[in-house]
Protein backbone atom coordinates (compact mmCIF):
# COMPACT_ATOMS: atom_id res chain seq x y z
CA UNK A 1 0.00 0.00 0.00
CA UNK A 2 1.79 3.43 -1.00
CA UNK A 3 2.45 5.79 1.83
CA UNK A 4 1.85 9.50 2.29
CA UNK A 5 5.11 10.16 -0.19
CA UNK A 6 3.54 8.21 -3.14
CA UNK A 7 6.15 5.31 -3.17
CA UNK A 8 4.78 1.45 -3.51
CA UNK A 9 6.89 0.78 -0.37
CA UNK A 10 9.44 -1.19 -2.90
CA UNK A 11 13.32 -0.58 -1.94
CA UNK A 12 14.03 1.28 -5.36
CA UNK A 13 17.01 3.65 -5.19
CA UNK A 14 15.86 7.73 -4.57
CA UNK A 15 17.43 10.95 -5.28
CA UNK A 16 18.39 10.82 -1.23
CA UNK A 17 18.97 7.21 -0.97
CA UNK A 18 22.40 6.30 0.35
CA UNK A 19 22.22 3.37 -2.56
CA UNK A 20 22.83 6.11 -5.93
CA UNK A 21 25.62 6.54 -6.95
CA UNK A 22 26.08 10.59 -7.00
CA UNK A 23 24.42 13.16 -5.64
CA UNK A 24 21.00 14.26 -7.55
CA UNK A 25 21.87 17.44 -9.62
CA UNK A 26 20.82 20.80 -7.76
CA UNK A 27 20.37 24.37 -9.40
CA UNK A 28 21.70 26.73 -6.57
CA UNK A 29 25.20 27.05 -6.19
CA UNK A 30 25.58 27.00 -1.82
CA UNK A 31 23.22 23.52 -2.66
CA UNK A 32 25.55 22.30 -5.46
CA UNK A 33 29.10 23.38 -2.87
CA UNK A 34 27.06 21.81 0.37
CA UNK A 35 26.18 18.19 -1.58
CA UNK A 36 30.01 18.55 -3.08
CA UNK A 37 31.31 18.62 0.35
CA UNK A 38 29.06 15.87 1.77
CA UNK A 39 30.86 13.88 -1.67
CA UNK A 40 33.99 14.28 -0.48
CA UNK A 41 33.42 13.63 3.33
CA UNK A 42 31.74 10.09 1.63
CA UNK A 43 35.08 9.52 -0.01
CA UNK A 44 37.26 10.21 3.13
CA UNK A 45 35.21 8.09 5.51
CA UNK A 46 36.31 4.39 4.12
CA UNK A 47 39.65 5.20 3.85
CA UNK A 48 40.45 5.30 7.57
CA UNK A 49 41.40 1.83 7.24
CA UNK A 50 44.45 1.94 4.75
CA UNK A 51 47.95 1.68 5.52
CA UNK A 52 50.31 4.31 6.39
CA UNK A 53 51.45 4.71 2.74
CA UNK A 54 47.84 4.46 1.41
CA UNK A 55 46.73 6.79 4.10
CA UNK A 56 49.80 9.57 2.80
CA UNK A 57 48.35 8.66 -1.07
CA UNK A 58 44.97 9.85 -0.09
CA UNK A 59 45.99 13.11 1.95
CA UNK A 60 47.75 13.77 -1.29
CA UNK A 61 44.20 13.03 -3.06
CA UNK A 62 41.87 14.81 -1.55
CA UNK A 63 44.37 18.00 -0.73
CA UNK A 64 45.36 18.59 -4.55
CA UNK A 65 42.35 17.96 -6.16
CA UNK A 66 39.74 17.46 -3.49
CA UNK A 67 38.82 13.30 -4.84
CA UNK A 68 38.12 14.96 -8.22
CA UNK A 69 35.36 17.39 -6.81
CA UNK A 70 37.63 20.03 -6.59
CA UNK A 71 40.64 19.59 -9.57
CA UNK A 72 41.30 23.80 -9.45
CA UNK A 73 43.05 23.33 -5.89
CA UNK A 74 45.75 21.68 -8.34
CA UNK A 75 46.55 25.28 -10.05
CA UNK A 76 46.11 27.06 -6.41
CA UNK A 77 48.96 24.84 -5.21
CA UNK A 78 51.13 25.45 -8.29
CA UNK A 79 50.47 29.64 -7.66
CA UNK A 80 51.47 29.23 -4.11
CA UNK A 81 54.30 27.04 -4.96
CA UNK A 82 55.63 29.68 -7.39
CA UNK A 83 55.47 32.91 -5.09
CA UNK A 84 57.31 30.41 -2.31
CA UNK A 85 60.30 29.92 -5.06
CA UNK A 86 60.07 33.27 -6.31
CA UNK A 87 60.62 34.36 -2.40
CA UNK A 88 63.42 31.29 -1.65
CA UNK A 89 65.37 32.25 -4.82
CA UNK A 90 65.17 35.61 -4.50
CA UNK A 91 66.95 35.40 -1.52
CA UNK A 92 69.28 32.89 -2.70
CA UNK A 93 70.32 34.84 -5.65
CA UNK A 94 73.74 36.29 -5.02
CA UNK A 95 75.38 33.69 -2.60
CA UNK A 96 73.10 30.66 -3.12
CA UNK A 97 73.07 31.10 -7.13
CA UNK A 98 75.75 30.35 -8.78
CA UNK A 99 75.84 30.55 -13.28
CA UNK A 100 77.17 26.95 -14.65
CA UNK A 101 78.24 29.12 -17.85
CA UNK A 102 79.92 32.63 -18.88
CA UNK A 103 77.24 33.66 -21.40
CA UNK A 104 74.36 33.39 -18.29
CA UNK A 105 71.58 35.74 -18.71
CA UNK A 106 70.09 37.41 -16.13
CA UNK A 107 69.04 35.50 -12.88
CA UNK A 108 65.06 36.13 -12.58
CA UNK A 109 63.86 34.70 -9.47
CA UNK A 110 60.25 34.12 -11.23
CA UNK A 111 61.43 32.95 -14.26
CA UNK A 112 63.82 30.89 -12.57
CA UNK A 113 61.22 29.06 -10.13
CA UNK A 114 58.85 28.70 -13.36
CA UNK A 115 61.44 26.92 -15.18
CA UNK A 116 62.01 24.29 -12.35
CA UNK A 117 58.45 23.56 -11.51
CA UNK A 118 57.04 23.64 -14.58
CA UNK A 119 57.79 19.63 -16.47
CA UNK A 120 58.86 20.18 -20.03
CA UNK A 121 59.06 24.05 -20.38
CA UNK A 122 62.38 25.36 -20.98
CA UNK A 123 63.03 28.74 -20.64
CA UNK A 124 66.83 28.80 -20.15
CA UNK A 125 66.81 29.88 -16.12
CA UNK A 126 67.39 26.31 -15.10
CA UNK A 127 70.36 25.29 -17.45
CA UNK A 128 72.46 28.69 -16.72
CA UNK A 129 71.93 28.85 -12.71
CA UNK A 130 72.69 26.45 -10.32
CA UNK A 131 71.65 26.41 -6.95
CA UNK A 132 73.50 25.02 -3.72
CA UNK A 133 72.75 24.94 0.03
CA UNK A 134 69.41 25.16 1.00
CA UNK A 135 67.82 26.81 -2.46
CA UNK A 136 69.44 23.17 -3.88
CA UNK A 137 66.93 21.33 -1.66
CA UNK A 138 64.07 23.83 -2.39
CA UNK A 139 64.74 22.95 -6.27
CA UNK A 140 63.88 19.63 -5.66
CA UNK A 141 61.07 19.94 -3.47
CA UNK A 142 59.52 22.35 -6.33
CA UNK A 143 60.49 19.98 -9.44
CA UNK A 144 58.87 17.52 -7.84
CA UNK A 145 55.55 19.50 -6.71
CA UNK A 146 55.67 20.24 -10.30
CA UNK A 147 55.05 17.54 -11.71
CA UNK A 148 52.41 15.99 -9.28
CA UNK A 149 50.54 19.39 -9.32
CA UNK A 150 51.08 19.86 -13.17
CA UNK A 151 49.73 16.28 -13.97
CA UNK A 152 46.77 17.21 -11.88
CA UNK A 153 45.74 20.02 -13.49
CA UNK A 154 46.25 18.49 -17.05
CA UNK A 155 44.19 15.85 -15.63
CA UNK A 156 41.48 17.50 -14.08
CA UNK A 157 41.54 20.25 -17.36
CA UNK A 158 41.10 17.08 -19.47
CA UNK A 159 38.36 15.42 -17.42
CA UNK A 160 40.50 12.14 -16.64
CA UNK A 161 39.88 13.29 -12.77
CA UNK A 162 36.32 12.05 -12.80
CA UNK A 163 33.75 11.90 -9.62
CA UNK A 164 32.37 8.53 -9.65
Amino acid sequence: MPGWTGSSGSNMATPRSPTTSSPPPIGRPAKRNAVRLVAIHKQRRPRRTLNPAGQLLDWLLCLTVGYGYRTWLSALWLLALLALGTAVFAHAYPSHMTPTGTPAPAFHPIAYTFDVRVPNIDIGQQKAWLPTGSALYCSWLLSVAGWILTTAVVAGLSGVLKRN
